[in-house]
């Protein structure tokens, strides 16, 4: 007789046959836009009459989403849940279909190749993730992302920074889109914003951002950074992709402070041998196997910035509906 334990082990693996579904699914419903239609509450005569779609196969599409999360049911008939409404009506200010369709480009490809990718014998698969190509084709879902929740995280972990309300001047590395620089601006018009970014995808949020009181730097970070100095040095989720090593990367940043700056990272931080939080460990799993492991583990950037001879260090885990993060903060001695 097996263990109450071992019957939870035996849920779990079983629960794992639902994930294909569920992306087919929810891959679907995105696209079909059955999302906006159900904005209010229909029946599903009136929504497979809409749809052009047998009624008895849409309900059992619909009975999914129910079970899913993704809809609500009352009195025969459905409505899309109001929590995930924001993110899946089409054309709306916090939209991520765009984000949902690269983000499973990136995270799926190479999947049908799994055994080949983990057995070193399949040739690499999907976007490179080390090329200003990639990075400017993601343009549009990294601005998505950004202003459907990415930002409502980050904003405050700025503006908490004890040297938030006297910084005169912010520069931010790989930022992907101007969407926090408009946030930060709002709070702080006075203050000289620096975003530093890929030629490409500069030029694109130069275009984004021609309404805003900001220099944008193209450039690789490997090469060069700008020239001034800065109250604060913002890095998240852009730190992977150094060529010399991720101390000597800390240390030019260092050197890029204002006396009495900060510079501030936020990334994930794996746990436990590299073997958690789950969501960065199986989620970036495809891309570890085919462009190499670049994920950070608890401390690490926290310990290139003592060693660059940043004091003060402080740092939090902030859980995020993208994941756990760590954001570390250290200070250039004035």
């Amino acid at each position: 007789m097996v263990t109450t334990e071992q019957q939870a082990g035996a849920r779990r693996l079983l629960e794992t046959l639902e994930g294909p579904i569920r992306f087919a699914l929810l891959k679907w419903a995105l696209e079909s836009e059955v999302f906006n239609l159900c904005q209010s509450p229909i029946t599903v005569e009136t929504l497979a009459q809409k749809m052009d779609l047998p009624p008895k196969s849409l309900a059992l599409a619909l009975r999914a989403l129910v079970a899913s999360g993704w809809m609500e049911h009352e009195e025969k008939q459905y409505r899309t849940a109001p929590a995930i409404l924001p993110f899946v009506t089409a054309g709306g200010p916090h939209a991520m279909t765009e984000t949902f369709r690269s983000m499973a480009q990136t995270r799926h490809a190479g999947l049908e190749n799994l055994d080949a990718l983990i057995a070193g014998t399949a040739q690499p698969a999907g976007p490179r993730l080390f090329d200003d190509a990639h990075w400017d084709a993601s343009h549009r879902s990294l601005a998505a992302f950004h202003r459907a929740i990415a930002a409502d995280v980050v904003e405050p972990a700025l503006t908490a920074l004890p040297e938030w309300p006297d910084a005169r001047s912010f520069l931010e590395i790989g930022p992907g889109s101007a969407v926090l620089a408009r946030r930060l601006l709002s709070l702080r018009p006075d203050l000289a914003v620096t975003l530093f970014e890929l030629p490409p995808v500069a030029e694109r949020i130069a275009q984004e951002a021609s309404d805003l009181p900001i220099s944008i730097v193209p450039g690789n970070y490997n090469d060069s950074l700008p020239e001034n100095r800065f109250d604060i040095i913002w890095c998240s989720m852009t730190l992977y992709f150094h060529d010399s090593g991720l101390n000597a990367l800390i240390a030019r940043l260092v050197e890029r402070l204002a006396p009495g700056g900060v510079l501030v990272s936020f990334h994930e931080a794996l746990t436990a041998n590299r073997t958690g939080p789950s969501e960065h460990v199986i989620g970036r799993l495809l891309p570890a196997l085919r462009h190499g492991d670049v994920s950070f583990c608890d401390g690490e950037i926290a310990g290139a910035m003592a060693d660059a001879g940043l004091k003060r260090p402080t740092s939090q885990t902030l859980s995020t509906p993208f994941g756990h993060f760590r954001l570390d903060a250290a200070r250039k001695e004035a």
